[in-house]
C-alpha cells in the first residue's frame, strides 16, 4: 500500500514540476512517466488524464495535511481557524503558480464544475462547524446560516483567486483574502 501511495505521489510531484517548468500543454503523459521511470499503465492506474491529475493536485487532500489541520484547530479563535484553513488553500494555489491555477480553471470550465465550492462532508463540515462556533462566541457578527457563510467564503476566495490569475499574480492573494474576510465577516 505504501509503495502505491509513493508511486502516486511521485507521479503527482513529477508532473507538477514538469508543468511548472515547461507548461501544461507542452508536457505529455509519456514525459511524466519518463521523469520517474514508470509505465503509462502505472500512470493510468492512478489518473485517467492530465486534467484529473491537476484536479487531484488542487484537492483538499493535497492542500491540507492532517497535521496542519490539527495545528489550526488548536486555536480558540474560531474565526481565525476558518481564515487559516482558507489561507492554507490559497498558499497551495499560489505555490502552484498562475499558469497551473489557470489550467485548473480551464478544466473546471470544460467539465462545468464550479470551483472552490465546499465539498460535501470532511473539511466543509469542519468549516461550517467553526463558523457556527464563531457566531456563538460573537467572533463573526453575520447572522446568516453557517452553511450560507461557508458558501460565501468559497465564492469570496474563488473571486480573489480569479482576480489574482487575471492580474498575472501581481498582488498578494493571501493579504487580499484576509482584508476581504475581515471586511465581510468580522
Amino acid at each position: 500500500m505504501a509503495k502505491k501511495r509513493a508511486t502516486k505521489e511521485a507521479l503527482l510531484s513529477a508532473a507538477i514540476g514538469l508543468f511548472q517548468r515547461y507548461g501544461f500543454e507542452n508536457i505529455t503523459i509519456d514525459d511524466i512517466c519518463k521523469e520517474i521511470d514508470v509505465t503509462k499503465t502505472a500512470f493510468y492506474y492512478y489518473y485517467k488524464s492530465k486534467d484529473e491529475l491537476i484536479r487531484d493536485y488542487f484537492s483538499t487532500d493535497n492542500m491540507l495535511s492532517s497535521d496542519e489541520l490539527a495545528s489550526i484547530l488548536c486555536a480558540h479563535d474560531y474565526a481565525n481557524q476558518v481564515l487559516r484553513i482558507i489561507e492554507t488553500r490559497i498558499r497551495h494555489v499560489t505555490k502552484a503558480g498562475v499558469a497551473l491555477t489557470k489550467e485548473l480553471y480551464r478544466i473546471y470550465l470544460k467539465d462545468e464544475v464550479i470551483p472552490l465550492l465546499p465539498e460535501q462532508g470532511g473539511l466543509s463540515d469542519i468549516v461550517i462547524s467553526l463558523l457556527e462556533r464563531a457566531q456563538q462566541e460573537g467572533q463573526i457578527k453575520r447572522t446568516a446560516s453557517p452553511k450560507t457563510l461557508s458558501n460565501s467564503l468559497c465564492c469570496l476566495s474563488n473571486g480573489i483567486i480569479l482576480k489574482w490569475i487575471m492580474a498575472g499574480g501581481e498582488f498578494d492573494v493571501t493579504d487580499e483574502n484576509r482584508l476581504l474576510f475581515e471586511a465581510l465577516f468580522l
